[in-house]
């Protein structure tokens, strides 16, 4: 962690940010170490301090190692008035904008009137895009769970199964396999509801014929994981066997476009240009992927309008998908580590059109 903070330090002098507050959670996680629900980091100069509450005075105390933990209020942000080591006369201090609340700006700037308050953007964020090795080990081992449950799964999708039971399912293996909890809240969605990219388990029976979307993701020592899976409940018609066959190319095509040095909205072109060619492209409405590590979405973003650039030790998400209203859709995601010599797709479980 040290080398993450040493590499942040340079950015806030580059940027000429006198003071840091850091307060997403993701980003306490990653800089910090901190695994609790309430807590602020600052850096001014050469000091390091991680606030908490009395809740966490044991905790601070095996997580926290390169910041000197001051218990606080419950209301942290109420310490900085007193806080000692906060320059004396004007200074700079950078805030995290896209998390830090409208009430809260306002709160800082009355405590610490002396405050310049700047707003910035991917101070963190572009240091958590690029992974660590032991970082990559995390989301490889994550990647590996819910391969496992997939396999696992398979054997519960079956007519008259409820959705709703077989996102609780996949939940319970993750964690009896070894996660920490789940990524986000499980997705499984069928028949007419699989058109639905984002669609919530329900109460609705699966039937035999139709698409059945699993989309999940494991949490290990804090890193995650996402995959999806679409399978075909008894034999597949003509159609699906080619909206299926049409998004498991451009998947493929995305895939092994993958390499450092590539823009990120040349790799969605590539999946969306072959959809398009194959009569679809209205039916696929979202990015292609984006990064995943401590959050389930962090940069770079794949789509037609990013700006990113693929470094290496990224790991992303390639998910395209065809999704028709009123009849189903299809999509397949898989995790895929950056590297200098192309794709390396951590998740490995079948792919391939299944019949059940």
């Amino acid at each position: 962690m040290t080398r993450r903070i040493e590499r942040l330090e340079r950015s806030l002098k580059k940027n000429k940010l006198d003071v840091f507050l850091i307060t997403t959670p993701s980003h306490l996680r990653y800089l910090c170490g901190f695994t609790g629900s309430n807590g602020l980091a600052i850096i001014c100069g050469s000091r390091r301090l991680f606030l908490t509450d009395f809740r966490y005075k044991d905790q601070v105390k095996e997580e926290i190692r390169a910041f000197q933990p001051v218990l606080a209020d419950r209301d942290l942000l109420t310490t900085l008035e007193n806080l000692k080591g906060l320059p004396k006369v004007k200074f700079r201090l950078g805030f995290e904008a896209k998390n830090l609340t409208c009430s809260a700006y306002e709160k800082i700037r009355q405590l610490l009137p002396r405050a310049e308050l700047v707003p910035t953007q991917n101070l963190v964020e572009d240091l958590v895009a690029q992974k660590e090795p032991e970082e990559i080990e995390k989301i490889r081992r994550a990647a590996q769970i819910v391969d496992q449950v997939f396999d696992r799964i398979l054997s519960e999708i079956k007519p008259g199964a409820k959705e709703s039971d077989l996102a609780a399912e996949l939940e319970y293996q993750m964690k009896k396999s070894g996660a920490s909890g789940s990524a986000f809240e499980p997705i499984v969605a069928s028949g007419y509801r699989s058109a639905m990219p984002h669609g919530r388990a329900s109460q609705k029976r699966l039937k035999k014929g139709e698409f059945v979307t699993l989309d999940f993701g494991a949490v290990y020592d804090g890193y995650v994981s996402d995959l999806t899976r679409t399978v075909v409940l008894g034999r597949a018609s003509q159609r699906q066997r080619k909206v299926y066959s049409v998004v498991y190319q451009a998947q493929r095509k995305a895939i092994d476009s993958v390499q450092a040095g590539q823009q990120a909205k040349a790799v969605d072109r590539v999946a969306r240009e072959f959809i398009k060619d194959k009569g679809f492209g209205p039916n696929f409405g979202h990015g292609l992927g984006h990064g995943i590590g401590v959050q389930v979405h962090e940069a770079p973003v794949l789509n037609p309008r990013s700006q990113d650039l693929l470094k290496e030790n990224m790991v992303v998400t390639i998910e395209p998908g065809i999704y028709i209203s009123r009849w189903g859709g299809v999509r397949i995601e898989d995790d895929v580590l950056v590297t200098d010599n192309g794709p390396e797709v951590l998740t490995s479980c079948h792919s391939e059109l299944l019949e059940l």
